[in-house]
């Protein structure tokens, strides 16, 4: 009898000693987590005597989501200022031009040659402001729909040949040309026929406005296929790691009508058709490569 009292008072005392251990345990970890809220800081919760280490194991994981969480919140929260930015500049420079060319139409005394003239420069400047705010709406469009693209089968070749088409005489007029690398007339892929041309159109504009020489285009088949669209550069001043960001232009002076949207887009095209693109820079030459399932 005397020998289960002994046995049940020892038991009583190591469950008193846990219980204490693990309310300090709990006492330690709420101080610590309270002082954690107060402070901009990448401490953790650390265990004072080892009684709960899963639990504390488990804050700390927490703690690191929320922190990554609120690095990520204040990355978008300083693109979206931005972007915002970017868009409010893009759409004013056009807008004031214009207004700034309607006022010395109705204010000064020119003759019927240099009205024509800057009624040119207005139309020009109303159409990029129009170009602006259309490809404003697609990106905002295709970054907010979750919808998957409807598929068909298409002859990528014929696509690649309209989109070529559609800029020949751009490219003429400046002495440059569009070469087609293909090896045959037929390649039948199957994909979203607007986003196809969306991407083919935005590359080869891209070039158009910021490359110079002859636009090489070439497609080949390697476990997908691959449409590669390369020429030679102006300047190599180009961040290869960020030409696919949104807003990314190396117009300073933004007065081309240049979104930086044209590489954002034809990237979030592609990968929404199950695709990949790249970019890289080498010896004056830029080249983007479009992998596309077959």
């Amino acid at each position: 009898m005397i020998a289960a009292v002994i046995l049940l008072s020892i038991a009583a005392a190591v469950l008193l000693t846990a219980v204490i251990l693990q309310r300090q345990e709990m006492e330690s970890a709420a101080k610590q987590i309270s002082e954690l809220k107060e402070k901009d800081t990448n401490g953790v919760v650390h265990s004072v005597n080892g009684t709960a280490v899963r639990l504390i194991d488990e804050i700390n994981g927490l703690l690191g989501y929320i922190r990554s969480d609120r690095i990520e919140y204040a990355r978008k929260n300083h693109d979206l200022e931005k972007m915002m930015t970017n868009i409010s500049h893009d759409l004013r420079t056009p807008l004031t031009s214009a207004v700034g060319y309607i006022n010395i139409l109705q204010n000064s005394d020119i003759s019927e040659e240099e009205k024509a003239r800057e009624l040119k420069i207005i139309e020009d400047r109303l159409l990029i402001l129009e170009e602006l705010i259309d490809s404003f709406f697609e990106f905002s469009k295709t970054i907010s729909s979750g919808k998957a693209p409807e598929m068909t089968e298409l002859n990528l070749i014929s696509l690649l040949e309209e989109s070529i088409v559609h800029y020949y005489d751009d490219y003429s007029a400046r002495g440059r040309q569009i070469m087609l690398s293909c090896g045959k007339s037929r390649l039948m892929i199957n994909s979203n026929r607007n986003m196809l041309v969306r991407i083919f159109d935005n590359l080869i504009s891209n070039s158009y406005k910021h490359g110079m020489g002859d636009l090489e285009v070439s497609v080949s088949e390697n476990d997908g296929i691959s449409v590669r669209f390369e020429n030679g550069v102006v300047s190599e001043d180009i961040d290869i790691d960020h030409v696919f960001d949104e807003f990314y232009t190396k117009d300073i002076s933004r007065t081309k009508g240049n979104t930086g949207l044209g590489l954002a887009i034809a990237k979030q095209f592609t990968e929404m058709l199950g695709g990949e693109i790249s970019a890289e820079l080498s010896g004056g030459r830029f080249a983007v490569t479009v992998m596309l399932k077959g």
